[in-house]
């Protein structure tokens, strides 16, 4: 679904999430949004999908066995 809808900035940088996105979004009251910025544009998620959508992103970073993460990070506690 695509939903477009302007809404205006008041003088302390708050706005209104329209009823339609808020519904879409599945949001309420007291709920936490996360706010990201991509270049030129300010993307809304729920923040309860912030574990779900990074999940797995730094898998292999340090290694892909549980010793060479442990080599990693010896050399890393070396390292202080």
């Amino acid at each position: 679904m695509t939903y477009a809808k302007v809404v205006r900035i008041s003088k302390k940088g708050q706005f209104v999430i329209p009823k339609e996105i808020r519904d879409a979004l599945e949001v309420k009251e007291g709920d936490t949004l996360l706010v990201r910025l991509e270049g030129k544009q300010a993307i809304l998620s729920p923040a309860q999908h912030l574990a779900q959508s990074t999940r797995g992103i730094l898998r292999g970073t340090w290694g892909g066995t549980k010793q060479s993460i442990d080599r990693y990070l010896q050399k890393e506690r070396q390292s202080w």
